[in-house]
């Protein structure tokens, strides 16, 4: 990775383009040829193709149209003619939208296209070869795979299919359908066996989606021209030419026009500023995809400019979205992971190609080491935003043995160097707490882990979830986020946005403020070791109307956290605070009277949740609901509390136990800065904890 980086650095100067030439005359193309040297020179004398001359050297001459095994070329005022084995074709002016309208153009860009480079592909979904060939043998039956529910699309007759995509409530099934993954399936099934089939296949879908979907009425066409989906898109499309090109398939100059087209106007349109994505990972992959289209096809007449617009567009998404310590600005654990896999597999597609990239790609190299504290002892990442629950594994980046730290993480400790911190400040969106890296005899699943978010950067898979918390330990999850339940216009979707899916505070009755105004007001402010315990502060003002919400996590490094939220405004206001219980835990005992509740499930784990400050606050349980993956909607427990006025405090003190051990008795003292918070366990154990108000 290193090295791909540096190669980006000292190579972002060049460019590959074509030379400006002088405009042709109307009736050549924007192709030269140059002749071998002897090459015989041909004339059309009484309808018969009559030889003339030979040169001893080469000659170049503006072609006019390919006529049989000859090019007719123009030499002065004559038209001669020679055969294309003693000639070489020379692109002499860009190619253009209207030049390839051309008959001759495309005859003459056929011939051509079969002598350039074959690329390396950039595969945005790698599948192995023996799903490739799975997935591509049913599409040649008319049973395509779609990655997401409903899984399949029947399509009887490719060459006549409408594009008529089945009603979904996932938005990820036309989405993928539109991005054409049954292509790259053909492809990747094609080079992994050499069955033209496949590709024949392809030619037949590429023909059948591009007369269906004219991009002139791209605005009108969701899926088909969605942001993300016409990105990928372009990647399958330049991974199938680059392959089908050089087969005995490539014999039809129309369908070589219309690939050439169609990336062309790919090109077009992702470079058009209303079509940009701007602050957002989409418009990360539509420059990419531009780049692409740009570096392979330098004969375009736009490719130098995409190239430019690319790259400064690029530039800016990367300092906007990728924060200088290398933490990923989406609101979204999974996304620190999803994006660094996208550019690094992207620097190593340029180096494999030798094609340019800006050097501001170069700001990926730490993302692994940050993602490195974002993993809880199970595997998994926090639910935070737009991120599931799924157990993550090596494949989670490329290459994760050059970050040894992240395959400790990832391993459960079989593999790479311990981590050096068990609490850190990951830029300005996360902090981290963690009880162990390695404790033997005690397992690495069973460390205490707690985490909490902030920022507020674009609307970028944002949640109203500011100074929200997730608690895990003793081999469980205890406090958890609501999940992204899936891409899809279901309610469950809508409802994870909100602030009440959330373990923070808000308004009763009204969301967090999200409104543009409110970006960058948002932040983790510190984390650091006070020596016998672990300190989190975040402050956000997303709370709105001039109010400001700060939360203190004080963690005893022993399994108990006080949760301290203070919220202060110009006006007095009912607040409402909330933690979301993982599943599976049940109400054991309940006194709502003294705000204690402890819930716990079959294997004796609890979490014991207690409010000190007393004064006007009252407590109650609820449920909820949660998604660790993907369109689950399982209900689970909720504590709701509530607070009225200017200056309202919550001091919420919250246990893990597998001992059979609760808190019996507790205190809260202000002394000078701080709060004392004492605590008796059952076992006659008395502990205190300083909070700093």
């Amino acid at each position: 990775m290193k090295k791909l980086i540096a190669l980006v650095i000292f190579s972002a100067a060049v460019v590959t383009t074509v030379p400006a030439q002088p405009a042709e005359a109307s009736s050549a193309t924007p192709f030269h040829i140059r002749s071998v040297p002897n090459a015989t020179v041909y004339e059309m004398k009484n309808n018969r193709i009559t030889p003339v001359t030979a040169y001893p050297v080469t000659k170049r001459y503006k072609v006019v149209r390919p006529s049989g095994w000859y090019y007719i070329a123009v030499d002065g005022s004559k038209q001669i003619m020679i055969k294309k084995s003693e000639a070489k074709l020379l692109l002499a002016s860009p190619l253009s939208a209207s030049s390839m309208n051309a008959t001759a153009t495309r005859q003459i860009a056929h011939d051509y296209v079969k002598a350039t480079k074959q690329h390396i592909p950039y595969e945005y979904e790698v599948i192995s070869p023996e799903r490739a060939k799975q997935y591509a043998d049913r599409a040649l039956q008319g049973d395509w795979y779609i990655q997401t529910a409903p899984f399949r699309l029947t399509v009887k007759n490719v060459d006549t299919f409408n594009w008529s995509v089945p009603a979904s409530e996932s938005n990820s099934y036309p989405f993928q359908i539109h991005y054409l993954t049954v292509l790259n399936q053909l492809t990747q099934a094609y080079n992994d066996t050499g069955n033209l089939a496949y590709l024949k296949y392809g030619e037949r879908v590429i023909k059948s989606w591009t007369k269906a979907h004219p991009i002139a009425n791209y605005k009108q066409l969701r899926w088909p021209y969605n942001d993300h989906g016409t990105s990928i898109r372009t990647f399958h499309l330049l991974n199938f030419w680059d392959v089908y090109k050089k087969t005995s398939l490539h014999k039809d100059a129309n369908f070589t026009g219309l690939l050439l087209k169609t990336l062309h106007e790919h090109g077009t349109l992702l470079a058009t500023p209303s079509f940009y994505k701007t602050y957002h990972n989409h418009g990360i992959f539509q420059d990419m995809a531009l780049t692409a289209i740009a570096q392979t096809f330098p004969e375009f007449d736009r490719s130098q400019a995409w190239q430019t617009l690319a790259n400064t567009r690029l530039q800016k998404q990367i300092t906007h979205s990728i924060s200088k310590d290398a933490v990923h600005l989406e609101h979204s654990p999974g996304y620190q992971s999803y994006m660094y896999h996208t550019f690094a597999r992207f620097l190593d597609w340029a180096e494999a190609n030798r094609f340019v990239l800006p050097p501001s790609m170069a700001n990926m190299e730490d993302m692994p080491k940050q993602l490195t504290y974002m993993l809880k002892p199970n595997s998994t990442l926090p639910i935070f935003g737009d991120t599931s629950g799924a157990i993550r594994t090596k494949g989670i980046i490329p290459d994760t043995d050059d970050y040894p730290e992240l395959a400790y993480a990832l391993t459960r400790g079989t593999e790479g160097v311990k981590p050096p911190h068990v609490l850190k400040r990951i830029g300005t969106q996360y902090s981290f707490m963690r009880e162990y890296w390695s404790a033997p005899p005690r397992a690495f699943t069973q460390a205490t882990q707690v985490m909490m978010t902030a920022g507020y950067y674009s609307s970028a898979h944002k949640h109203a979830d500011d100074l929200t918390i997730d608690v895990y330990g003793l081999g469980r999850d205890f406090i958890i986020e609501t999940g992204r339940y899936g891409y899809t216009n279901r309610p469950e979707r809508q409802r994870v946005f909100g602030v009440d899916a959330h373990n923070t505070v808000h308004r009763d009755g009204e969301n967090l403020d999200l409104s543009a105004a409110m970006r960058g007001k948002s932040r983790i402010v510190t984390v650091k070791n006070t020596g016998p315990t672990s300190l989190a502060i975040g402050e956000s003002k997303l709370i709105g109307k001039g109010a400001t919400h700060r939360r203190t996590l004080v963690y005893d490094k022993a399994q108990t956290l006080v949760v301290y939220d203070k919220i202060t405004g110009p006006a007095s206001a009912k607040y409402v605070q909330r933690f979301h219980l993982a599943e599976g835990l049940k109400l054991l005992k309940s006194s709502i009277a003294t705000q204690n509740v402890l819930y716990g499930d079959t294997n004796g784990r609890t979490v014991q949740l207690m409010q000190l400050n007393l004064n006007g606050t009252s407590m109650r349980t609820s449920t909820s609901f949660v998604a660790v993956r993907d369109y689950e909607w399982k209900p689970r427990a909720q504590v709701i509390s509530y607070n009225t006025g200017k200056d309202v405090r919550y001091v919420t003190l919250i246990r893990l136990d597998q001992s059979k051990t609760t808190i019996t008795k507790t205190s809260v003292k202000a002394i000078g800065t701080n709060y004392v918070v004492t605590y008796t366990l059952s076992n006659k154990q008395t502990k205190q904890i300083i909070v700093p108000m």
